[in-house]
């Protein structure tokens, strides 16, 4: 039984999902509402990071090979897009985590500090 990109992506979407409820308990129970901005702005760079270097070559002549090589048709292009399509949408989904969980440790942590 094969499994398509998508299933695959999802259920590790909510591997990673699971882990980082873990994670937020550990944080906040250690730095309070703190831990979760901080936990929210290390998943924002670590999204950012992955998107930024998915398809970077990242020495030697790959540089220079990536750079003159035709893109190819527009159905080519397509094609490429539509098999990255699962990852980009679990990476747009772990982005919406970090923003939540920033958001939720800045007003927790303005609340506690107001209190």
């Amino acid at each position: 039984m094969r499994f398509s990109a998508g299933t695959v992506a999802n259920a590790a979407a909510w591997a990673v999902i699971i882990g980082l409820i873990a994670v937020a308990f550990g944080f906040v129970a250690i730095l309070g509402p703190f831990g979760l901005a901080v936990l929210g702005l290390l998943t924002l760079f670590i999204c950012t990071q992955f998107q930024l270097h998915e398809n970077t070559p990242t020495g030697g002549t790959e540089v220079f090979r990536a750079g003159m090589a035709s893109h190819g048709s527009p159905e080519q292009r397509a094609a490429m897009l539509e098999d990255q399509r699962p990852a980009l949408s679990a990476l747009r989904l772990f982005r919406w985590c970090g923003i939540v969980l920033l958001v939720a440790g800045v007003a927790g942590f303005a609340w506690q500090q107001l209190r």
